[in-house]
């Protein structure tokens, strides 16, 4: 028989380049409406885990309240000052603030014990500074914040960068001395479980996070190493890079102020409202709270409890549940 050559041969399997085109498209979409839901579940469980931390740190607070019948102070008077004026149980320590106390109910007890009382003791294989200020607790750390470099602050204004960071700040007007006759003498607090929250331990907030490194464009202009890019340092009572919030002493549209963690009057604060998500080189405000998370900002209340607040909080709610003593009722939040 005759060949029929208008018979066509059978085409080779495979994708032709449009095809091909077209499943590439295809894909690109998928990931573009999957990503968005991957980085909140990470965004989620990086909350999570900044949660856990937060409330292990709660409840370390209230073991050692426990054992010493009072909480322990803000901080020292600074890194080489001797704690002299708060509970008796606290005084005679170097350098310490609260942080430092709770080391043994956070898996911490070798380096408690080998820091003597000093946190200017060096510790044998400590990065940065060689000391106990240097040594990075996971427990202290959020994994949302992007501002620390392995643990320690990003900045190198003041030897920050050798120095241990930490999420987690404490608030003044439950760790200070707010009736103190002296800045010194107000951050050496001495309250008690539950006399000194009147207003009650389930009511007032305790720990808030914070930012490792934090600058504002309108006092740094963005300069990491600028003299005005801050931080929150775990271990380091000296004024400026306490980790505490609620102080207040900052304003941005002031170039020259006193921006230490320090109330330069007596009384309770009133509270600014924590930042949601700043950019943390040229939108931090050092004397607030802040949060990495989008949405909401953890805190431990007194009575060890940990829990979301919400972005949208407003500021007057905010400063009623940061102040222990103030008798108004806060409901909804």
């Amino acid at each position: 028989m005759a060949p029929d050559h208008g018979r066509r041969a059978p085409r080779a399997a495979g994708f032709t380049l449009v095809e091909l085109l077209v499943v590439i498209a295809i894909i690109g979409v998928l990931v573009g409406l999957l990503l968005p839901a991957v980085q909140a579940t990470r965004e989620a469980g990086r909350r999570t885990a900044c949660g856990n931390n937060l409330r292990q740190v709660s409840v370390a607070l209230h073991l050692v309240a426990d054992a010493r019948r009072f909480l322990p102070p803000m901080t020292a008077p600074k890194s080489t000052g001797t704690i002299t004026m708060a509970a008796p149980p606290y005084n005679g320590f170097i350098g310490f603030t609260a942080f430092t106390f709770i080391l043994p109910h956070l898996e911490q007890t070798e380096l408690y014990d080998a820091a003597q009382r000093n946190v200017n003791t060096p510790i044998p294989g400590a990065p940065g500074k060689g000391t106990v200020v240097a040594m990075k607790i996971p427990a202290y750390i959020c994994p949302s914040d992007a501002s620390d470099v392995e643990g320690m602050s990003a900045t190198a204004n003041g030897g920050a960068d050798k120095w241990a960071a930490g999420n987690f700040a404490l608030n003044y007007n439950v760790f200070g001395n707010v009736f103190g006759t002296s800045p010194v003498a107000r951050a050496e607090g001495r309250s008690r479980l539950p006399q000194s929250f009147p207003d009650g331990t389930s009511k007032v907030v305790m720990l808030a996070e914070r930012y490792a490194t934090c600058g504002h464009e309108q006092v740094n202009d963005g300069v990491l190493n600028d003299k005005d890019t801050r931080g929150s340092l775990w271990c380091d009572s000296n004024w400026i890079w306490r980790p505490v919030f609620g102080v207040n002493n900052f304003d941005p549209s002031v170039v020259v102020q006193d921006r230490s963690q320090v109330p330069q009057t007596a009384g309770y604060t009133t509270c600014g409202r924590f930042q949601l998500a700043p950019q943390w080189l040229t939108e931090c405000d050092s004397s607030l709270a802040q949060t990495p998370h989008p949405a909401a900002m953890n805190v431990a209340l007194v009575d060890g409890s940990v829990r979301g607040l919400a972005g949208d909080m407003a500021q007057d709610t905010w400063a009623d549940v940061c102040n222990p003593a103030d008798g108004r009722a806060v409901s909804g939040w």
